[in-house]
């Protein structure tokens, strides 16, 4: 019986080694799939948040550049508008003042009639001719000599117009053109001194 004893012990104690070593070769398998399993994890957690730290790199660029560009043409536009303005009250208060100036409307339409009547009878609209006829014989009489007529035209405004005598095409002259004339000419100007 011993030597069933001593058999009995030894193949618990076989066994028992076959179990642990078992066990420990089933132990490392799960730690080394647990570790691949979290390195694997590791891996993609790693390049998830690269690629999302890419994107959100890529947005703040873009953006910053938005917003620089919006911030650019907020500053132009304003810029803009704030020439338009000062440029609209300064032209139309002094074109205005000249336009009310009968005295300077006179000097100017006889100038122009006179540079260009030189070589060809003109016409001249005003709404009111026969003011401007008087001023004219009364200061420079040889425009009336060289045939420059002088019409009343209703609903002209403040303002004139001058065609050739034979009416092939006319020029008008009046607040509003005189306007848009010196807007154009004083804007950049204007937007220099600003800005």
């Amino acid at each position: 019986m011993d030597k069933i004893q001593e058999l009995t012990s030894k193949l618990y104690t076989e066994g028992v080694e076959k179990g642990r070593e078992e066990a420990d070769r089933i132990i490392a398998e799960a730690k080394a799939k647990a570790k691949q399993m979290l390195d694997e994890a590791e891996s993609k957690a790693g390049a998830m948040i690269a690629a999302a730290e890419k994107e959100l790199l890529e947005r703040r660029e873009h953006t910053e550049a938005e917003l620089r560009l919006y911030a650019a043409q907020a500053v132009e536009a304003l810029r803009s508008e704030i020439t338009n303005l000062v440029t609209d009250k300064l032209v139309s208060l002094n074109v205005r003042a000249a336009l009310e100036d009968t005295q300077f409307m006179q000097e100017l339409i006889t100038s122009m009639a006179d540079n260009w009547s030189k070589n060809e009878p003109l016409t001249l609209g005003v709404e009111d001719a026969a003011s401007l006829e008087s001023y004219i014989a009364a200061n420079v009489k040889h425009l009336l000599e060289k045939g420059v007529k002088i019409e009343s035209v209703n609903g002209i405004g403040s303002g004139f117009i001058l065609s050739p005598g034979d009416g092939s095409y006319k020029v008008r002259f009046g607040e509003e053109e005189f306007i848009n004339y010196f807007r154009e000419f004083l804007r950049p100007q204007i937007q220099k001194l600003l800005f």
